[in-house]
């Protein structure tokens, strides 16, 4: 079995990153195989908005994007966390979105194979739940336009540094849970 972690961050060992990690570790035990990328630390051009994938199902782009979609469609589970920025997904995870068009059933149908399953993480400074939510619920979209199947959101508030997420030892164990359930998810998806 294997996973796709996509950090949607630009900090490559910030909060966001240390909470992805932490589900990662619960998922060891399952000896799931874990592929872990920090949008921040590659390279990922914006949309250039030509429209040739539409035609080609790819993008024309030679860049990162092309490393991260080879292992996305090898995944059984995909799991997206972004920090929160004025309220939304960060720059970065935007433009992975956009970049993913070929792939996506915008102009027929996905090229991502059925059965997957994927896990939204939001992670915010402050105490609003519902930004949380919004930012699930962006990247729950996104997986609806892949046939991907959303099975879970996992928020995490009043965290500004990694330090703060390791104290809260109710998270910590919610997070190391999250990832030892991640392979009963997927065997339930695939029947």
């Amino acid at each position: 079995m294997k996973a796709i972690c996509i950090i949607g961050s630009p900090k490559s060992n910030g909060s966001t990153a240390c909470i992805m990690d932490t589900i990662i570790e619960g998922m060891k035990e399952s000896n799931i195989e874990v592929r872990r990328y920090v949008l921040g630390d590659m390279d990922i051009n914006y949309c250039k908005g030509c429209m040739q994938c539409y035609k080609t199902k790819k993008c024309i782009q030679d860049d990162d994007m092309n490393i991260i979609i080879e292992d996305l469609l090898d995944a059984d589970i995909v799991l997206i966390a972004s920090p929160s920025y004025w309220g939304d997904v960060t720059g970065q995870l935007k433009v992975f979105f956009d970049r993913s068009t070929p792939l996506s059933d915008t102009n027929g149908e996905t090229l991502v194979p059925k059965g997957k399953i994927g896990v939204s993480i939001a992670v915010r400074t402050g105490t609003r739940v519902e930004e949380n939510i919004h930012l699930i619920n962006t990247i729950e979209h996104y997986y609806g336009h892949l046939g991907i199947n959303p099975v879970e959101g996992f928020t995490v508030e009043r965290v500004q540094f990694k330090e703060d997420f390791k104290q809260n030892a109710e998270k910590v164990k919610e997070a190391l849970d999250l990832g030892k359930r991640l392979v009963g998810f997927s065997k339930n998806n695939q029947e």
